[in-house]
């Protein structure tokens, strides 16, 4: 995939909003944090799901500026081509993961509340 990817202003951030994004099997979210070491925290995972139903593959850090925002591009497209040359999964596959992930979850869930 050769094509651009879409990144909002760096206003949009500076802002405090956050970003989430889709790329063939990337998925991607982006949150600002404005305080005293202005920077973004970005995650990947593969798709379809959810960020809540999938496994985070890796966070990383930005500077809160335009070379930081640069950095996260070439960073997601990485991620993009990445993913999409994984062979694709089945539907089962894909909904076998999720659940997988979903009963981790209330795993954790209960050992924190025990």
């Amino acid at each position: 995939m050769d094509e651009e990817l879409f990144l909002p202003v760096l206003s949009h951030f500076e802002n405090g909003n956050f970003w989430t994004a889709s790329g063939g099997a990337l998925r991607c979210r982006v949150e600002p944090d404005t305080g005293e070491n202005p920077r973004l925290t970005a995650q990947v995972w593969e798709g379809p799901w959810s960020l809540r139903d999938s496994r985070v593959e890796e966070t990383q850090e930005f500077p809160l500026t335009e070379e930081g925002l640069e950095a996260l591009r070439a960073w997601l497209l990485r991620w993009r081509e990445t993913m999409n040359a994984r062979p694709k999964k089945t539907l089962a596959e894909a909904i076998a993961a999720r659940d997988a992930r979903r009963a981790e979850i209330q795993k954790e869930k209960e050992e924190t509340e025990a």
